[in-house]
């Protein structure tokens, strides 16, 4: 129990003085709504529609696997703390907190809160193993929200197309 708790603490600890966002638009408290969007951004939207939402301030991150772009939206004074969004071919197939953003999740499954709240909320989940993180996945419509736990507590948060694994 001193280890999650720990966890916690740490976790909101290094976070809580993250500052203001690089990008104007980008929310510092962003809203889960599960099956439809993360802070503000859906499945589906084109990166114009992306940059008219959280601003033009990212970062384009690494890219792994073609036909695949990453943009990393970030807060000062952290690396990396934010959130990012996956396009293919323009449309948006991911969007997924990066690090542990105080402030971000839905109503019963905060960041921070034990991940034991997430059954509360949707009773029974799927799970995947991701490397250093374990994600507790509900299905609803052709999408994926995900609820990432290490340590007994939430974490960080994706929304996913079917096509893209829960792991991000």
């Amino acid at each position: 129990m001193l280890a999650v708790f720990m966890s916690v603490v740490v976790a909101l600890s290094a976070h809580a003085n993250a500052g203001q966002s690089r990008a104007d638009n980008f929310p510092t408290r962003g809203k889960v709504v599960p099956g439809k969007t993360i802070g503000g951004i859906s499945l589906g939207m084109t990166e114009a529609q992306v940059k008219a939402h959280w601003g033009g301030n990212y970062v384009i991150g690494p890219q792994p696997v073609r036909g695949y772009t990453t943009w990393l939206y970030e807060y000062r004074g952290a690396e990396p703390l934010g959130a990012a969004v996956k396009f293919q071919n323009n449309k948006v197939v991911a969007v997924f907190t990066l690090g542990s953003p105080a402030g971000w999740g839905l109503s019963g499954a905060m960041m921070g809160d034990p991940i034991s709240n997430v059954y509360n909320v949707f009773g029974s989940t799927g799970q995947a193993n991701c490397i250093g993180y374990d994600a507790l996945t509900v299905r609803i419509g052709p999408t994926t929200t995900s609820f990432y736990s290490a340590a007994g507590v939430i974490y960080g948060y994706a929304l996913t197309a079917a096509s893209q694994p829960a792991c991000q």
